[in-house]
């Protein structure tokens, strides 16, 4: 088992205890035999929120993990299956501003190399799928301004393995959305402290001397430094959160300072091309404006 996998279960298994209950509500494959453990479930508005082993339909005689919804009369509204699956802490709150409740399941594709799927669900008078969407890193549900909307914070996995870095070194910078309705809506903008302080973060990291070294290296050869490495990843996250904080001009400001003279248009198209066809594609976000599209 790869260490990104071990990686991958330890956010899956350890992350912080739902509102919805006591203790963690999730169902995830045994690591050496064929079969499932955990689960248990919850009473949203009536309906009930559930997440345990069952028999895999797709492989005779393994387990998988089964999600389900069902309604007051008993009927399935949703159910889904993945190697592994979580009731999100976030269940029982109105997400999308309908004032109704919403559930939220997590499922984990298992494997190296991705993918945790998010299933957005109304307990409403119309139960069903609002949305869902895919990442290869985690997303977290957080009313940041108090009141009473429900951000979704999710680092994008668009760059994972670009501009010549590993996974380990790869960036994945923060996108901020709300759901309205059955809609997403970029709100990343009226959060800029939240990137300000990452961006400070970065900065700190910055030597003098290693950064000196960078600006005069080529940052298309394979490079093994981790101080070199670090310090392109900093630049790189650094602009990229001006990027997605809605300040693009300043991002692009940056890049030219601090980023090797004849490579850096061309970093910027790559990082504008995955901005606009990475994480917010496939939340169907607005591509057609500036700096995705327009004049």
């Amino acid at each position: 088992m790869t260490s990104r996998l071990l990686i991958a279960i330890s956010l899956f298994v350890l992350s912080a205890a739902p509102a919805v209950a006591d203790a963690r509500i999730y169902c995830y494959q045994k690591v050496i035999k064929a079969s499932a453990t955990g689960g248990g479930k919850v009473q949203v508005n009536g309906f009930r929120v559930e997440v345990g082993p069952a028999a895999d339909p797709d492989n005779v005689g393994h387990m998988t993990c089964h999600a389900s919804i069902v309604s007051p009369k008993g009927q399935v509204v949703y159910e889904s299956n993945a190697w592994g699956m979580e009731i999100d802490p976030i269940t029982g709150q109105d997400i999308n501003g309908d004032s109704q409740p919403e559930a939220v399941l997590v499922s984990f594709s298992g494997g190296a190399h991705c993918c945790w799927t998010y299933h957005i669900i109304s307990l409403g008078k119309k139960p069903g799928l609002l949305r869902e969407f895919e990442n290869g890193a985690t997303a977290s549900f957080r009313d940041l301004r108090g009141n009473g909307q429900i951000e979704i914070l999710v680092r994008d996995d668009r760059y994972d393995g670009a501009f010549g870095l590993d996974h380990a070194s790869s960036v994945f910078p923060l996108l901020i959305v709300e759901l309205k309705e059955s809609q997403f809506n970029d709100v990343a903008s009226h959060f800029w402290p939240i990137y300000e302080k990452e961006i400070q973060e970065e900065g700190s990291k910055l030597n003098d001397r290693h950064l000196q070294e960078f600006l005069h290296s080529n940052p298309d050869e394979v490079h093994d430094d981790l101080d070199y490495l670090g310090t392109k990843s900093s630049i790189l996250l650094i602009v990229l959160d001006y990027l997605y904080a809605g300040r693009p001009e300043e991002g692009h400001t940056v890049l030219r300072k601090l980023w090797p003279k004849d490579s850096q248009e061309r970093t910027w198209k790559d990082m504008l091309s995955g901005f606009c066809s990475g994480l917010r594609a496939r939340l169907g976000l607005e591509t057609s404006q500036p700096p995705c599209g327009g004049k």
